[in-house]
């Protein structure tokens, strides 16, 4: 876990001192790590007052070192500890989502792990002198220990919490799908990709609820199976992707073509016109449906509901249900499910 060491743009320094500041800060890090993964319980989680104590305890150090209590304690908790500090930290390094409210501000806990973490930066400082270090190579350091813990938050908070997204069932379902790849795309890695699919064969699993659909984990090949994409209904091949590629359309969609299946391909809206260039220069775009997976997902809900607005609340809910329940049986990483609104 040791990685990530982004410099400050806060703070540019010389090639030399920035390395320098990176032998330091991998020094610190050894055992700093040592310590945060002996936080974690027995289902592997760490709790988030660990981490808001990073955060904090960074910041005091761009200031000073050695820490004492007196400059980083007050009689009930850590000084400058609270959610609008935490949001401002994370910020810095990029990172907008919504943490914890209350940032460690009321928990003893917090306090603890400060004093734990100031113990280890005050025993490092005495063995690699980051005391005789100057103002800006100090907070070089500071920062890039910082930086380490907003990537723990991103792996062991974010990345671990279900997606969360505002649904108005008042409006198209295809703004409900859409906000839903919106959100997942922020996570980065194959997290965009994994909710398309997993939301496309919840729809067909409603929409056809007599068929067999099929249900993979988004890192399956179609090899694998011998699927002719993604999903297979009828003769119809659907590929569902979120970055449309030459080669789905060069090699998968004329497969498809040839082996006398009707090729469909799903991307998020304003992927469109990118495949259909595509499926131009492969030659194939008189041969292939493309459409928008918030198209296709939301105008389906739509009318299985008959346009009533009560029953596309309840088609919401019910495509969400789905694909959770797909989710659970076809991944490992649970934090691909996806919060049902208290409005549904």
């Amino acid at each position: 876990m040791i990685q990530e060491l982004s410099p400050s743009s806060e703070e540019p320094l010389h090639n030399r001192t920035t390395e320098r500041a990176t032998k330091i800060t991998e020094n610190i890090l050894k055992e700093i790590c040592d310590w945060y993964e002996k936080k974690r319980n027995s289902k592997g989680n760490v709790n988030t007052n660990v981490m808001t104590a990073g955060l904090y305890m960074t910041e005091h150090l761009k200031k000073k070192v050695p820490l004492f209590e007196k400059d980083y304690l007050t009689d009930s908790q850590v000084k400058g500890a609270g959610g609008s500090q935490a949001k401002a930290i994370l910020q810095k390094h990029g990172e907008s989502r919504k943490f914890t409210s209350e940032g460690g501000r009321t928990s003893r806990r917090t306090r603890a792990y400060a004093i734990e973490l100031a113990e280890i930066i005050n025993r490092k400082n005495k063995e690699v002198g980051i005391d005789r270090l100057g103002e800006q190579e100090r907070k070089q350091v500071a920062f890039r220990l910082q930086n380490w813990f907003v990537k723990r938050i991103q792996e062991d908070y974010f990345d671990k919490q279900q997606i969360s997204v505002e649904i108005d069932p008042g409006k198209p379902v295809r703004k409900a799908v859409e906000a839903l790849v919106r959100e997942s795309r922020k996570r980065g890695g194959t997290t965009a990709g994994a909710v398309a699919q997993h939301l496309v064969g919840a729809k067909l699993a409603l929409r056809f609820p007599e068929q067999n659909i099929s249900n993979e984990s988004y890192t399956t090949a179609d090899f694998q199976t011998n699927r002719a994409g993604d999903f297979q209904v009828g003769d119809t091949a659907i590929h569902v992707t979120v970055s449309p590629t030459e080669k789905l359309f060069s090699e998968r969609c004329k497969e498809n073509i040839y082996n006398g299946f009707r090729p469909r391909v799903l991307v998020p809206e304003d992927r469109v016109a990118a495949a259909f260039q595509l499926a131009e220069v492969a030659g194939v775009s008189e041969h292939i449906a493309i459409q928008s997976i918030e198209d296709f997902v939301g105008t389906n809900i739509e009318e299985i509901a008959i346009f009533s607005t009560e029953e596309i609340r309840l088609g919401l809910k019910s495509l969400l249900l789905e694909y959770n329940k797909r989710v659970e049986e076809a991944e490992s990483d649970t934090s691909l499910k996806i919060e049902i609104p208290t409005n549904l």
